[in-house]
């Protein structure tokens, strides 16, 4: 029997299934700025991968795995969930909707971290990689904490009608005791205290992801720990 109006039965609409992370390294392992391709390795794998078909997520996966180690000479092991939920879903079909956010920031001159020049040919690379595997892409390129948080309220308000989401993370990064960061290009120092005004936790960002089928999240940067000495 269906619900009227004035039922106190609510009618609210299922959830989005959480979104499963890829790292391009192990907890404590740098990440390369630069391979033969120019850019991260991670990268270098997705542009390689996202064009193949066809591609489910379980082939995605393992190829994304294999690539990485590949581009990166054994330097990058991908960290990735084990556990698929829908491992046959298509990647590559045709219908659906499909969106991709690609955060990047290569430009560290007002930060103690050296800048990146392999991220900024990410910049162009991979969003061009995923907007022709049928995503619709938004990139946000050296901008501020504050117009990255925007950016992701936005596209979490928009990938609830999408099918697919994925977001592509580049840049400096870290891990701080559980929590992995992205580090804003104005980061002050190595210094955990500047994490909450001058980073944003992958955790956090992977709530953007809020699409019916499928959220992902690629994170192409570092996942050791600088600032283990201040607590």
């Amino acid at each position: 029997m269906a619900a009227s109006a004035g039922s106190a039965v609510a009618q609210t609409a299922p959830s989005a299934p959480a979104a499963l992370i890829y790292y391009a390294g192990q907890a404590g392992r740098l990440t390369s700025d630069r391979d033969r391709q120019g850019g991260n390795p991670f990268a270098s794998a997705l542009v390689q991968v996202i064009a193949e078909k066809p591609l489910t997520l379980e082939t995605f996966t393992r190829r994304m795995a294999e690539a990485n180690a590949i581009h990166s000479r054994g330097w990058q092991q991908l960290d990735y969930p084990r556990r698929l939920p829908a491992p046959k879903l298509r990647l590559d079909a045709k219908g659906g909707t499909r969106i991709a956010l690609v955060l990047i920031n290569s430009d560290y001159s007002r930060s103690d971290a050296y800048s990146l020049p392999g991220a900024a040919v990410d910049a162009k690379r991979v969003p061009e990689a995923l907007s022709g595997a049928g995503f619709e892409t938004t990139v946000v390129f050296n901008k501020s904490v504050g117009e990255a948080r925007t950016a992701l309220d936005e596209f979490g308000l928009r990938s609830q009608e999408a099918d697919v989401a994925a977001i592509y993370i580049g840049g400096h990064g870290a891990q701080h005791g559980r929590s992995v960061y992205w580090l804003m290009g104005d980061f002050p120092g190595q210094d955990a205290k500047w994490l909450p005004t001058h980073a944003i936790a992958v955790e956090e960002i992977a709530k953007a992801g809020r699409a019916k089928a499928l959220n992902m999240v690629l994170y192409a940067s570092c996942r050791d720990d600088p600032f283990s000495e201040s607590g």
